[in-house]
């Protein structure tokens, strides 16, 4: 792969991807590239703030509220679990459990613990548990990405 970064004064952020075919870890690419631009609101003591999704540790719904978590901050969103999932699918936002949306750049690394459960420890030290139902997508992600 080639990297050609210049600065350009006076025109928006452009991104150019140019491949010989279209495969798997390019498509992967402009799905990552894309997801930059994405944001979700958060609020926090009455306050709302646009979060990036690249600031968002994880995303877990706690007695009917869901939360995003960052590096050092908790915000509430109104958005609801499922409906995070579904737009988030593109960005590396994945669901790990019934209650819980982990952002796979986060994740630092993974072990298997005695009840066929993983636990998932984040970049800021943080661990959570990947439910079984999950394994197999968490298993097929760290068969592509590495960890830190």
């Amino acid at each position: 792969m080639k990297l050609i970064a210049k600065q350009v004064n006076g025109k928006p952020l452009t991104v150019t991807v140019e491949y010989p075919e279209l495969n798997a870890e390019t498509e992967r690419l402009i799905k990552k590239i894309k997801s930059f631009d994405t944001v979700i609101p958060g609020s926090q003591n009455g306050e709302i703030f646009a979060l990036q999704i690249s600031d968002i540790y994880y995303i877990e719904a706690v007695e009917r509220k869901v939360f995003l978590y960052t590096k050092d901050s908790v915000y509430m969103t109104d958005k609801k679990l499922y409906e995070l999932e579904n737009q988030l699918s593109e960005t590396g936002i994945l669901r790990i459990s019934k209650s819980c949306l982990m952002n796979i750049d986060m994740l630092c690394s993974i072990k298997q613990l005695i009840n066929s459960q993983l636990e998932a420890t984040l970049v800021n030290g943080e661990k959570l548990i990947v439910a079984r139902t999950y394994l197999k997508s968490i298993k097929n992600i760290l068969r592509r990405e590495k960890p830190c």
